[in-house]
């Protein structure tokens, strides 16, 4: 089997599984061997994904970001060497920070994001770049400027308000006629959540079924996860960045030179691999995009699903591309073996990892924390019995459950191959 069959039977596993929404694309060497949509773009009314489906990517907006703030420098509009307070109002002066460390995220700017009241009450209000760059000024810095480094949203809008007082042109202007035009982007841009963008996927969660993901008033993400776009004008973007379609040959070095935690200008990197990569999370959506410039390789994996581990997939698309062993996802017959539900459900705990098992419309639910620590409740289905457990797989994303018939005992396997044993604390919950 090669690459591009084995691919394409990763991915229709994962979808005949109910395991992955969105769409994919794999380029190898120049040439496409894989451009497909997956699922549902919206599950309320029953809408395909297709090639052409537009998705918020998150924080994949930070390397267009950081690609303006290197226009603006190539265009000698500023350094990226110059303090911030010079373009910022009222922006502290001896907090010492730089483009630089914005772009790099060694600047200490604290990140709103991970805020409790961000996630209770300020993404779901109507708000502007000026409200949030107050909020950004007010507070103190995590760490000395350049002698850490810390992931910051904050700092992302930062350089958003930079590129607009540089430019005289509002963000989204000036990435239209700099970026979107010259690199024929079409189906990218800002996401404002008031104007009507065709063919956008809705953002979806989980909660026993597809449900609406929480709500976060697209007034705020701009420059630092904002955008839309498609998996084809993503891997255009790539393939503009890595022959220097956009940028010079010493901004191009500058954006994927790694800095101090492996980060350089909208980009995590590797250097031993040769890879740039990032991943785009936003209420709904999750995604990861990768490009390995040895082996002239791009991923980009854009779901409408939050709990789908986008990272994982890209991950073994990579490898399959390069022809190394991956452990493919398996076609299942469920059982309609009796089981006793009502024995398994209960508390599981070990260390940090807890498990609630429920019972409910005939159906037998785990509840658990995922990414961000975000609870998910899915229904997991019995694939067989044997040895006195009964194997479990569970809906919306692979994993293994597998409990002993006592129901005190659970085993789980992720869908990173991780094996966690549980024990039952807590008896019946239904």
């Amino acid at each position: 089997m090669d690459q591009k069959q084995q691919i394409n039977e990763y991915m229709d596993i994962l979808a005949e599984g109910n395991y992955f929404n969105g769409c994919v694309l794999a380029s190898h060497k120049g040439k496409v061997i894989l451009n497909e949509g997956y699922g549902l773009s919206s599950y309320q009314y029953a809408i395909e994904n297709t090639p052409i489906t537009k998705f918020r990517i998150g924080s994949l907006t930070k390397s267009f970001t950081a690609a303006a703030i290197l226009l603006l420098h190539q265009q000698k509009k500023l350094n990226l060497f110059d303090m911030i307070h010079t373009y910022i109002n009222d922006f502290p002066a001896e907090k010492g920070v730089t483009i630089h460390h914005l772009l790099s995220h060694s600047s200490g700017v604290a990140d709103f994001t991970f805020s409790p009241e961000y996630w209770e009450k300020f993404m779901r209000l109507p708000s502007s770049l000026e409200k949030s760059i107050n909020w950004i000024k007010s507070k103190p810095l995590q760490f000395q400027p350049g002698k850490d480094m810390q992931y910051s949203n904050a700092g992302y809008l930062l350089l958003t308000a930079l590129i607009e007082k540089v430019s005289d042109l509002p963000y989204e202007q000036f990435l239209l006629e700099n970026i979107f035009k010259p690199l024929q982007l079409k189906n990218t841009g800002i996401d404002n959540g008031r104007k009507i963008v065709t063919d956008l996927a809705s953002g979806h969660s989980v909660w026993e079924e597809a449900i609406h993901p929480e709500y976060v008033d697209m007034s705020i993400p701009q420059g630092a996860y904002g955008m839309y776009s498609t998996a084809e004008d993503l891997f255009k973007w790539t393939e503009a960045l890595r022959n220097g379609l956009l940028l010079n040959k010493c901004m191009t070095s500058k954006m994927f030179t790694a800095n101090p935690g492996g980060y350089g200008y909208g980009w995590f990197l590797n250097g031993d691999q040769g890879t740039a990569r990032h991943f785009g999370d936003i209420n709904g959506f999750t995604n990861e995009l990768l490009m390995n410039f040895k082996e002239d390789l791009t991923i980009v994996i854009l779901s409408n699903m939050n709990i789908t581990p986008a990272d994982k997939i890209c991950e073994d698309l990579y490898r399959i591309t390069l022809k190394e062993k991956v452990r493919m996802p398996q076609r299942l017959a469920y059982s309609n073996d009796p089981v006793p539900w009502r024995m398994l459900t209960g508390e599981y705990r070990a260390h940090e990892l807890y498990a609630a098992v429920h019972w409910g419309e005939n159906k037998l639910f785990v509840t658990m924390s995922k990414k961000y620590g975000a609870l998910y409740k899915y229904e997991i289905k019995p694939i067989t019995i044997a040895d006195d457990k009964v194997f479990f797989k569970s809906d919306f994303i692979n994993e293994d459950f597998i409990f002993d018939l006592k129901g005190q005992c659970l085993e789980i396997v992720d869908v990173y191959e991780q094996k966690q044993t549980l024990k039952k604390q807590t008896a019946l919950i239904s």
